[in-house]
């Protein structure tokens, strides 16, 4: 029934009561909504959120608690470039490295192994992994600067002083032979390899220092596989003998 006839049979009168009342019904819904929306909590914003600055500064805290968590469960932190960036900064830090290495002198591997870890700005070193027990050898002629004992960090470790501002750290030993102050040769065993401090693993973490600043080892050290090999399971240097090595790269004391 349209509005017509109703005005028809209702008066006048009425048909705009009704009229308005039906209007009115409209309006009370959507302000029955409004109130719905209205009733709403508003959120408390924490003050951090309203200043920039404080929320910066408890980021930092947190993520150098972080930090200082994965160090002492022993993981290193790094940092993913992008691919291209990333052979760009390590062919500029090794042109640097093979510039500064011109004038020094060739070392020898500490003993046999491959590389497992690589040298970076994270680490400052390279590891280079075998069996457990086997001998350790400085890798050119030196003094003994320091001999430390750890469960932490580096564990067990060994700093020699060499010629051309030089220092050799080896680091994760078992076994420590080296007495501070001795002059030694890369004929003298160091000690053995051994699973102190920080590390998974049986290897030697190795860093060549010079005049106070950690060089890429791998400069100036013969090539390094990045898998076990035959190769590198032969005796290289020391009092190293075949019959103590172990092609399977298990630990042998015999």
């Amino acid at each position: 029934m349209t509005s017509e006839e109703i005005s028809g049979i209702i008066s006048p009168c009425l048909f705009n009561i009704l009229q308005k009342s039906l209007l009115s019904k409209k309006f009370q819904r959507g302000v029955a909504l409004n109130s719905e929306d209205s009733n709403i909590k508003p959120r408390l914003i924490p003050d951090f959120a309203r200043d920039p600055k404080r929320l910066k500064n408890t980021g930092q805290k947190y993520l150098i608690l972080a930090l200082i968590a994965l160090s002492f469960l022993g993981y290193q932190p790094s940092i993913q470039f992008p691919h291209v960036k990333q052979s760009i900064s390590f062919a500029q830090e090794d042109q640097t490295q093979t510039i500064k290495s011109d004038t020094l002198p060739q070392l020898q591997l500490p003993h046999p192994g491959y590389l497992s870890t690589r040298f970076s700005r994270f680490h400052p070193g390279v590891d280079i992994a075998t069996g457990l027990g086997m001998p350790i050898h400085p890798v050119t002629e030196g003094e003994v600067a320091e001999v430390n004992y750890g469960i932490f960090g580096y564990g067990n470790h060994v700093i020699i002083v060499h010629a051309y501002g030089l220092k050799s750290l080896y680091g994760h030993m078992g076994r420590v032979y080296a007495v501070k102050g001795q002059t030694v040769s890369t004929e003298d065993t160091l000690g053995t390899v051994g699973m102190t401090g920080f590390t998974s693993g049986p290897h030697t973490h190795l860093e060549i220092i010079r005049n106070g600043t950690p060089m890429n080892p791998q400069t100036l050290l013969p090539p390094l596989q990045n898998y076990p090999s035959e190769e590198y399971l032969k005796p290289y240097g020391g009092n190293v003998e075949i019959k103590n090595l172990s092609k399977s790269l298990k630990p042998d004391f015999n």
